[in-house]
């Protein structure tokens, strides 16, 4: 399969054309942008631009709100609840982060809830931007009916992600864990097939329970660490879902629908470091204690130790360098709906690569 090399900038500006076409507004089209070429840069490519065709047909066929105000219902001097109204979950996000953040500023600590909301993209996104250069960020959402306690055969929730960020120093700017609390993201899945890889066993369960390593005989996916990836699923959506009042996950649509907003729901929060210590000094510690973890001794062939986020974050600065890598029938969707809003994406094909 042919691969094609995107420059970062110019992949951004077409994503924005084709939100600017399908009635989103500029400000709005350059943010979902954002949210899916920056999941490229760190090469969670189950997040990325492959997320574009999905989400325009949300919004084409009624799916996702492109008139929602994405209103602020309750609030208080740290907390905020947003009625998102069935509106893009990458817009309700940059609401929430924006109140979040200023919150955090004088209250030291803050939660907004988002519910109502449609596909919330890749969480590092959301945690890096909450936690900024001063703050510790958390983001979390529910998602459609993808995964249930071990032994299950029928889904009881999503495979609900979660992100924790902070600056460790100039060294280490994107400390960050992000993670579904399944064994793998379904997207992860769906990105192998579409480059033609195999689909390691284990993931991905059928409609008997069974081991399946075909994304079409996927019914629901396992919990990661069998059931504590089960218990951290019911923690996100107790701050995610019950606190918002949202809709509860078995009650969630696909959110592969178009024509249906998924309704999950969402929780951004802000810890401000100066509420506890010199950001300085806390930023120093957090410097030096990664030095350290990268002086562990490790195993022959095991590679250096890692931080949580390290190995995305090199991704990032290379890709920024050398440019996203989009497999030929990705870039073949991506052609085709600009072909359909009459955006030209002619570019994506002009320069193809051995870089996987």
């Amino acid at each position: 399969m042919q691969n094609y090399v995107v420059d970062s900038g110019k992949l951004k500006e077409y994503t924005t054309k084709l939100f600017l076409a399908a009635g989103l507004a500029q400000t709005d089209a350059q943010a979902v942008s954002e949210l899916l070429v920056h999941a490229d840069l760190r090469n969670v490519r189950s997040h990325g631009v492959l997320r574009t065709v999905p989400y325009l047909e949300k919004i084409q066929k009624g799916g996702a709100s492109k008139t929602s105000a994405y209103p602020v219902v309750k609030e208080t001097a740290n907390t905020a609840v947003i009625d998102a109204q069935g509106g893009l979950g990458a817009l309700a996000g940059e609401k929430a982060v924006a109140i979040a953040r200023e919150k955090a500023k004088t209250a030291l600590m803050s939660m907004v809830v988002v519910r109502n909301s449609n596909h919330f993209g890749m969480g590092a996104h959301w945690a890096l931007k909450l936690a900024g250069n001063d703050m510790i960020g958390f983001a979390c959402s529910t998602t459609d009916l993808t995964m249930g306690p071990p032994g299950c055969k029928e889904p009881f929730m999503g495979n609900n992600p979660f992100a924790v960020a902070f600056k460790a120093g100039e060294k280490y700017p994107e400390f960050c864990v992000d993670m579904a609390t399944s064994g793998v993201a379904l997207g992860k899945c769906k990105d192998l097939a579409k480059r033609g890889k195999p689909i390691p066993s284990g993931w991905m369960l059928d409609k008997n329970g069974n081991d399946t390593t075909k994304v079409e005989d996927c019914y629901m996916m396992t919990p990661m660490a069998g059931h504590k990836g089960f218990g951290i699923a019911l923690i996100v959506e107790l701050f995610a879902t019950l606190l918002s009042g949202g809709v509860l996950s078995p009650d969630i649509n696909n959110q592969d629908l178009p024509d249906v907003p998924e309704l999950s729901s969402q929780c951004f929060g802000c810890i401000n470091i100066s509420a506890f210590r010199d950001l300085a000094e806390f930023q120093e510690t957090a410097e030096n204690y990664i030095d350290r973890l990268h002086q562990i001794p490790m195993k022959e062939g095991a590679g250096d130790a890692k931080y949580p986020g390290e190995i995305e974050y090199t991704s990032k600065l290379i890709n920024l360098k050398e440019g996203v890598v989009l497999p030929e029938t990705l870039t073949e969707d991506l052609m085709a709906i600009g072909e359909e809003l009459k955006v030209d994406g002619s570019f994506l094909r002009e320069h193809k690569t051995e870089r996987q």
